[in-house]
């Protein structure tokens, strides 16, 4: 096959759907021998691709990270581009796809339905109407939607008519290799390199609404009014928006002094600064898949999140799980895990073997089978939304 990538939804500071674009392609340019790519990404991003670029797979850069660049080439040079280079089937790995298609076969990955489930959780770009018209308008017309968990195959089932079930394929995501069991000395310099010299508790994500972090320094606050704690609270990620109140409570008597805000910390020191954690804390309100906790389950760092949504179904059995929004439950949680070395022990052991179970060669072998099926529906709408 001739596949297309789209690989311009890449940003600097990279998070999930980031994750997602590399792992994928990283995993489709080691295991698609066969196969001819065409990888479409944005210019400041041409050096990520240079140690997978081969005449087997190429690196077109096309774009720019500015929005309206890449929305340009999204929606009219992508169409183009597929009937120039004789794509069979072109992949839009992140939510959208070109509202006027061209004759490939047509793949897109929605990663969650979060931007029409909870939208004041989102940026006002996110919510808008416009944005949930091309996402359900791209659900609808792909060949094959391809999203990281059952969960999300459910609210599309739920939300969106007129979608053939069969066309939804759940392809859980990969953990990369770099997230592994680090030496202490090893994480403890990392963590003395970035001013951590006390045992912490780590969360790593956008600081967001969604991510229900108020809900955690409350939690924390709890904990810390016990003389026995001695950790501190890490908050490791880009602050996104809406921010303001946790800012406000890590700065309230008492946590202040307790309570880092280290912003977007890169790949190179993040396995480090996560295995050197005591207990990684997750209390998001929804994910689609959630890489963090796994990660931190691949790094042999016990995890404490909430019982919803993806979470529930990857983490479960491998992870303290609580419900959402629940202080006493978040912070009793915490507490357990800090203390009992026994249960501490447990979730390592299985968190490690959970992480074992997501692998970016799986995800290219079932991706690499949708794109060969003949996906197409006889009566697939032509348009939308």
């Amino acid at each position: 096959m001739n596949i297309g990538l789209d690989l311009t939804a890449l940003t600097a500071q990279h998070t999930g759907v980031d994750r997602y674009l590399l792992g994928l392609a990283r995993a489709l340019a080691a295991e698609g021998r066969g196969h001819r790519f065409e990888a479409f990404v944005n210019r400041e991003d041409g050096p990520l691709f240079g140690p997978i670029a081969s005449d087997q797979f190429r690196v077109h850069p096309v774009a720019t990270r500015s929005r309206l660049t890449r929305l340009a080439f999204q929606q009219v040079a992508l169409p183009a581009a597929t009937t120039a280079l004789g794509l069979d089937v072109v992949h839009s790995p992140a939510f959208l796809m070109p509202l006027v298609r061209g004759r490939s076969r047509h793949v897109v990955s929605v990663h969650d339905l979060t931007t029409i489930t909870m939208p004041e959780m989102h940026v006002p770009l996110r919510r808008s109407a416009a944005f949930a018209r091309a996402l359900v308008h791209s659900i609808r017309n792909a060949d094959a939607v391809l999203v990281p968990s059952d969960h999300v195959r459910r609210e599309i089932a739920d939300r969106v008519r007129g979608v053939d079930e069969t066309r939804v394929q759940v392809i859980p995501y990969g953990i990369d290799s770099v997230f592994g069991v680090r030496a202490p000395e090893r994480a403890a310099a990392v963590g003395r390199w970035l001013g951590l010299s006390a045992p912490y508790i780590l969360y790593v994500g956008n600081i967001d609404p969604r991510k229900n972090l108020d809900v955690l320094l409350r939690a924390f606050r709890t904990l810390v009014s016990d003389p026995d704690v001695r950790e501190h609270l890490v908050l490791a990620g880009p602050r996104g928006w809406d921010y303001g109140e946790v800012v406000r409570l890590a700065e309230e008597p008492g946590l202040r002094d307790r309570v880092h805000l280290l912003g977007y910390v890169g790949e190179e020191v993040l396995p480090e600064l996560i295995a050197g954690a005591r207990v990684f804390a997750y209390p998001s309100r929804a994910e689609g898949f959630g890489f963090p906790p796994l990660e931190a389950m691949a790094c042999g760092v016990p995890v404490v999140a909430t019982r919803t949504s993806s979470l529930a179904e990857n983490l479960d059995g491998a992870a303290r799980l609580v419900p959402v929004g629940d202080v006493s439950a978040l912070a009793g949680a915490l507490r357990v895990v800090l203390r009992d070395e026994e249960e501490r022990d447990r979730l390592r052991a299985q968190g490690l073997d959970r992480a074992r179970r997501f692998s970016w060669r799986r995800v290219a072998a079932e991706t690499l089978a949708v794109y060969g099926a003949d996906a197409r529906s006889a009566d697939r709408p032509a348009s939308a939304a």
